[in-house]
């Protein structure tokens, strides 16, 4: 997790602005990524958007038909899957799985109100940890998790009430 400060967010918000919910949740692709995508047939954006929509709906930080709260975009810089046979035969060796990507937080009118970089791997391998479900399963997961994470930290009395 790297918290960037943004040339459009003062650097003395640049820490953690406190926001409690948000209106919604996108995805879009760097154009660098797009190019990777094309090497990484195994990612699914929709997938790890869908991850990401439901850890927030699950803790309650979507608030849908709510256009005065912020929105969330994924934006993802980067990403590298290994074939089933490089992950199942070679596992660690054949380097990690990777999905890397900035979360931005915009108002209404789509200044840009914070930012800060999420990235997840999975170097497991072998018949168990190699099938692409498997790993693509738990890197959206995983993604998913610490972008929840670092948006719940900016809410200490929701997170204390669960």
């Amino acid at each position: 997790m790297t918290r960037t400060p943004s040339a459009a967010v003062p650097l003395q918000q640049a820490s953690a602005p406190a926001y409690t919910q948000f209106a919604s949740v996108t995805l879009s692709m760097t154009p660098d990524a797009k190019a990777k995508a094309l090497d990484n047939l195994k990612f699914n954006p929709d997938q790890l958007l869908d991850h990401v929509r439901r850890a927030l709906e699950a803790r309650s930080l979507i608030v849908a038909n709510d256009a005065a709260l912020p929105k969330v975009e994924i934006v993802v810089t980067s990403m590298r899957v290994r074939s089933n046979f490089s992950a199942v035969m070679w596992g660690f060796m054949a380097g990690a799985d990777s999905i890397e990507g900035d979360i931005v937080l915009t108002d209404t009118s789509g200044k840009e109100l914070d930012r800060f970089a999420v990235s997840a791997s999975y170097a497991l391998g072998g018949l168990a940890g190699g099938q692409d479900d498997a790993r693509m399963g738990w890197l959206y997961e995983k993604f998913a998790q610490e972008t929840v994470n670092e948006l719940a930290k900016q809410q200490p009395a929701m997170v204390s009430q669960r």
